[in-house]
């Protein structure tokens, strides 16, 4: 392996006020934001970006996530992105990530897992290269695996067109816009009362444009909701998000 490839990938960003809440908080989906780019940027770095996988029809796609949240900083706050491959199997390609602040205090951890599709056909694929691909591998920050959610039993509230801002560069549904659609769906007083811990989620699906989508949600016990998105009655998402009191 060449010297100049880096195990690691490290970026640093400020929260902007277009970032936070009526708190100053940061708001848990900038953080989706921040991972999604250091991603992208490892993955170009390594040799299995989009630009590389764009080109023999390929794209990335997140099946898996879960993230613990420490301490969520507030506008004007520095924080630093430290990512890494964290392993691979028959299934799923891992990325780990850890968020510290400006002093190392470390803000919220998360594990996420990937697989290619074929563009066009949207089919799961997997790349005749992907047993003999090589890169660096670094540790779990979970140890236990990224597993399978059960369906809420929702069906939803009041549907709603996925439009135009909804939309990736894949021409589906961004995989940010999922998290704020189920953050956004709970009221501001529920907000102003909890402080989410941890989150945990599925992509089954792939919503497009014009698609009708409801959300929805159910309490399993005190701290804990379980979340569902569906269109024409199909689970598209499913979440499980722990909170505490403020």
């Amino acid at each position: 392996m060449s010297g100049s490839i880096q195990p690691e990938w490290k970026m640093e960003f400020e929260i902007r006020s277009f970032d936070v809440d009526t708190s100053c908080t940061a708001r848990l989906p900038v953080f989706f934001q921040y991972m999604q780019e250091a991603a992208y940027c490892h993955a170009e770095h390594l040799g299995l970006g989009h630009s590389h996988l764009s080109s023999l029809n390929m794209v990335w796609v997140l099946a898996r996530m879960r993230i613990e949240v420490k301490r969520l900083p507030k506008w004007g706050d520095a924080v630093k992105l430290r990512t890494w491959p964290s392993g691979k199997d028959r299934l799923f390609y891992y990325r780990d990530f850890e968020i510290t602040d400006d002093t190392g205090e470390l803000l919220m951890k998360a594990s996420t897992a990937w697989f290619i599709i074929d563009y066009e056909k949207r089919e799961r694929i997997t790349p005749e290269w992907w047993a003999d691909s090589h890169y660096p591998i670094g540790k779990k920050v979970f140890e236990s695996k990224l597993g399978r959610l059960k369906s809420c039993g929702c069906k939803g509230g009041e549907p709603r067109k996925v439009n135009y801002g909804d939309l990736d560069q894949n021409g589906h549904v961004s995989n940010i816009r999922y998290v704020e659609w189920m953050l956004n769906s709970l009221p501001l007083g529920f907000h102003q009362a909890n402080e989410i811990q941890s989150l945990e989620v599925n992509y089954l699906s792939e919503a497009v444009y014009n698609h009708s989508i409801s959300i929805c949600e159910k309490r399993v016990d005190e701290n804990t909701l379980d979340h569902g998105i569906l269109v024409d009655g199909l689970d598209l998402f499913r979440a499980r998000t722990v909170w505490k009191p403020t």
